[in-house]
Parts: structure tokens; C-alpha cells; sequence
């Protein structure tokens, strides 16, 4: 079973990308709230979400619902993360999937919302914190909304995370774009290339 996260901000564009990518494949999807579970139940083929509840619970959330989403033998599961959607940690993950043999952990995936971070990033401020060390654990970074950006933001967001993390994988999106090459990202064999334990 292949199990691919996605991380961002709310709103920054996740779910739409999800959905784009999930269209004509068999793909599920556990969310960590109501509203994208809905969104995305025409194009996945079961849909389920765990309750955004207190940190200390939500990875034993996270892990049952995993284990209750293996009943349909899915040979993807895309999520949310078990964190508060801001957060791809590898030591939240560590938890589950360090001796699980059952799971191929795939590549983690943050949707970022470019006009956010076209202006740069300061990790003096708690947001632009949040976006460096999403930008630093993730191993594809999906810029959304690049059609409200200019050729010269564009240019500038993508030495902005080469900076953070020269591995990462850079894909602007937007609503007219071509989301093949995330697809084949998520539905083919990339792995997660960052070590779940020192």
C-alpha cells in the first residue's frame, strides 16, 4: 500500500490540487477535516477523515484510520497530514511507519500558496517559520495560484526554496495547468528520500 501526504496552509489550495491529480484514478483519501473529505468524494474511491482534536491524539487518530482505510485494499491512500496541516514532520511519522513493512511511504507533498511567498520568507514571524521548515522536510513543493504571479515572482520563489531545500522538487500550479508530471509523482515509484529516524 502506497501512502503519499500533502501539507499546506488552509486555503493555500490542497484539496483542488488533490482533486485534479485523483480524476480517472483509484486513488483514496483520508482528510483531517469535513469540508475536503466532502470535496473530494466524486473523484476518490473512499473517502474518510479523522477529527482535528488535541496533538497528542491525532497521530493514534491518524494510525486507526489508516488501519480502517487498509479494510478496502487501496493501493493508494493520499492524506492530509497527522500534524495541523502546517506541519509534514518526519518524527510524527516515525511512530507508524519506521518498521512498517506494509507501507511505501511516498514522497511528502506541500501545497504553498505563492503569493505568499513571493515577498520572501522571514522565520522571524511565526508564519514564515512555519513555511521554511515545511519547504526544508518536503520533497516536492507545489506553488498554487502561479497564474496570479509574475514571471519575475516565479523566478524568485524558486531560488527561495532551492535555498531552503536544494532536493526539493518545484511544480507551480494553476486553475488551466497541467498537473501530469505531480501525478506521475504521486502514482509512480518516488519514494520519501529523507530518513524517518537519525
Amino acid at each position: 500500500m502506497r501512502l503519499v501526504h500533502f501539507a499546506g496552509f488552509t486555503d493555500c489550495g490542497k484539496t483542488e490540487v488533490i482533486r485534479r491529480i485523483c480524476e480517472g484514478r483509484k486513488a483514496d483519501f483520508i482528510a483531517n477535516n469535513e469540508q475536503s473529505a466532502d470535496k473530494l468524494k466524486d473523484v476518490c474511491r473512499h473517502v474518510d477523515f479523522f477529527p482535528f482534536k488535541s496533538p497528542c491524539a491525532r497521530i493514534r487518530q491518524y494510525s486507526f484510520r489508516v488501519d480502517r482505510m487498509k479494510e478496502c485494499s487501496p493501493n493508494i491512500i493520499l492524506t492530509e497530514s497527522p500534524g495541523n496541516c502546517m506541519e509534514v514532520s518526519a518524527p510524527m511519522l516515525n511512530q507508524i511507519y519506521v518498521y512498517n513493512k506494509e507501507v511505501d511511504l511516498g514522497p511528502l507533498i506541500t501545497v504553498i500558496d505563492g503569493r505568499k511567498i513571493a515577498p520572501g520568507i522571514s522565520k522571524r514571524d511565526s508564519e514564515g517559520l512555519r513555511i521554511f521548515n515545511m519547504i526544508d522536510e518536503s520533497d516536492v513543493i507545489v506553488v498554487s495560484f502561479s497564474d496570479m504571479l509574475s514571471d519575475e515572482d516565479k523566478g524568485s520563489i524558486g531560488r527561495i526554496i532551492t535555498e531552503i531545500n536544494t532536493d526539493a522538487k518545484v511544480i507551480f500550479s494553476d486553475p488551466k495547468c497541467n498537473l501530469s508530471e505531480l501525478a506521475d509523482i504521486v502514482f509512480g515509484d518516488a519514494k520519501y528520500y529523507r530518513p524517518l529516524y537519525n
